[in-house]
């Protein structure tokens, strides 16, 4: 039996759409590895330190989903629901992915 993946959600986006903390490295894509979500870059894809791109900033940034600067990640006017959409989008595909995986072969 396979666990459950975890659900995508607000949060998880607004976070790439954050300026980056000083110090802190770059996170362009939101990935999932092995069932847990985490920040990166698409080299670090490449590079098979993680598996799967879920999310970009640029996929969101086409999707005219941003947040109000100075405010530590609330969405600008408008964007909420074209997040919540997009979000579902992928919860759906997500839990299509993992019965698929969770089929015996």
């Amino acid at each position: 039996m396979t666990a459950r993946w975890p659900r995508l959600t607000r949060a998880h986006a607004i976070v790439l759409l954050l300026p980056r903390p000083a110090g802190q490295p770059e996170r362009t894509v939101l990935t999932l590895t092995e069932g847990s979500f985490s920040y990166g870059t698409p080299q670090a894809v490449l590079d098979g330190q993680t598996r799967r791109i879920i999310l970009t900033r640029a996929e969101l940034a086409d999707a005219e989903i941003r947040v109000l600067p100075g405010t530590g990640g609330r969405l600008a006017p408008g964007c909420r629901a074209r997040l919540d959409q997009l979000l579902g989008y992928l919860n759906a595909w997500l839990a299509d992915e993992q019965q698929v995986a969770g089929t015996p072969r």
